[in-house]
Protein backbone atom coordinates (compact mmCIF):
# COMPACT_ATOMS: atom_id res chain seq x y z
CA UNK A 1 0.00 0.00 0.00
CA UNK A 2 1.11 3.42 -1.10
CA UNK A 3 1.14 6.08 1.53
CA UNK A 4 0.80 9.55 -0.71
CA UNK A 5 1.09 13.04 0.65
CA UNK A 6 -2.81 13.61 -0.14
CA UNK A 7 -3.82 10.55 2.18
CA UNK A 8 -1.77 12.11 4.95
CA UNK A 9 -3.27 16.06 4.70
CA UNK A 10 -6.65 14.21 4.79
CA UNK A 11 -6.25 12.41 7.92
CA UNK A 12 -4.87 15.47 9.59
CA UNK A 13 -7.75 17.55 7.97
CA UNK A 14 -10.51 14.75 9.19
CA UNK A 15 -9.23 15.25 12.71
CA UNK A 16 -8.65 19.33 12.52
CA UNK A 17 -12.64 18.84 11.42
CA UNK A 18 -13.49 16.85 13.69
CA UNK A 19 -12.30 18.49 16.88
CA UNK A 20 -13.54 21.80 15.42
CA UNK A 21 -16.99 20.29 15.32
CA UNK A 22 -16.51 19.30 18.92
CA UNK A 23 -15.52 22.43 20.06
CA UNK A 24 -18.41 24.36 18.26
CA UNK A 25 -21.05 21.57 20.08
CA UNK A 26 -19.70 22.29 23.52
CA UNK A 27 -19.84 26.29 22.71
CA UNK A 28 -23.18 25.68 21.83
CA UNK A 29 -23.98 24.18 24.61
CA UNK A 30 -22.61 26.14 27.04
CA UNK A 31 -21.16 29.38 26.19
CA UNK A 32 -23.05 30.64 23.43
CA UNK A 33 -26.42 28.93 24.13
CA UNK A 34 -28.22 32.55 23.90
CA UNK A 35 -26.70 33.34 20.51
CA UNK A 36 -25.32 29.32 18.98
CA UNK A 37 -24.94 31.15 15.37
CA UNK A 38 -21.48 32.47 16.90
CA UNK A 39 -20.09 29.32 17.85
CA UNK A 40 -19.17 28.47 14.49
CA UNK A 41 -16.85 31.47 14.30
CA UNK A 42 -15.28 31.19 17.65
CA UNK A 43 -14.67 27.32 17.72
CA UNK A 44 -12.81 27.88 14.27
CA UNK A 45 -10.33 30.77 16.27
CA UNK A 46 -10.15 28.38 19.38
CA UNK A 47 -9.61 24.98 16.74
CA UNK A 48 -6.95 27.02 15.22
CA UNK A 49 -5.32 28.42 19.07
CA UNK A 50 -5.57 24.93 20.08
CA UNK A 51 -3.70 23.25 16.99
CA UNK A 52 -0.88 26.49 16.87
CA UNK A 53 -0.67 25.72 20.85
CA UNK A 54 -0.16 22.02 20.36
CA UNK A 55 2.42 22.44 17.80
CA UNK A 56 4.38 24.50 19.83
CA UNK A 57 4.04 22.45 23.02
CA UNK A 58 5.61 19.53 21.07
CA UNK A 59 8.33 21.98 19.67
CA UNK A 60 9.23 22.91 23.18
CA UNK A 61 9.45 19.04 24.36
CA UNK A 62 11.63 18.35 21.76
CA UNK A 63 14.08 21.43 22.35
CA UNK A 64 13.80 20.37 26.08
CA UNK A 65 14.74 16.92 25.09
CA UNK A 66 17.64 17.90 22.63
CA UNK A 67 19.14 19.39 25.54
CA UNK A 68 18.61 16.50 27.54
CA UNK A 69 20.32 14.53 25.05
CA UNK A 70 22.68 17.12 24.20
CA UNK A 71 23.78 16.66 27.92
CA UNK A 72 23.83 13.08 28.34
CA UNK A 73 26.33 12.56 24.83
CA UNK A 74 28.64 15.09 26.70
CA UNK A 75 28.82 13.20 29.82
CA UNK A 76 29.41 10.08 28.37
CA UNK A 77 32.04 10.84 25.88
CA UNK A 78 33.81 12.72 29.22
CA UNK A 79 33.30 9.67 30.85
CA UNK A 80 34.72 7.34 27.64
CA UNK A 81 37.65 9.77 27.50
CA UNK A 82 38.21 9.40 31.78
CA UNK A 83 38.27 5.38 31.05
CA UNK A 84 40.60 5.25 28.62
CA UNK A 85 42.93 7.86 30.15
CA UNK A 86 42.79 5.76 33.89
CA UNK A 87 43.19 1.79 31.88
CA UNK A 88 45.70 3.77 30.21
CA UNK A 89 47.84 4.68 33.24
CA UNK A 90 46.52 1.26 35.34
CA UNK A 91 49.41 -1.21 35.58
Amino acid sequence: MELRIEDIVNVFYLVYAAVRSFIQSILETTIFRAEPSLSAKFADALTLLITVTAVWLILEFATGFRKIVRILVLVAWLLFALSVIVSMRAP
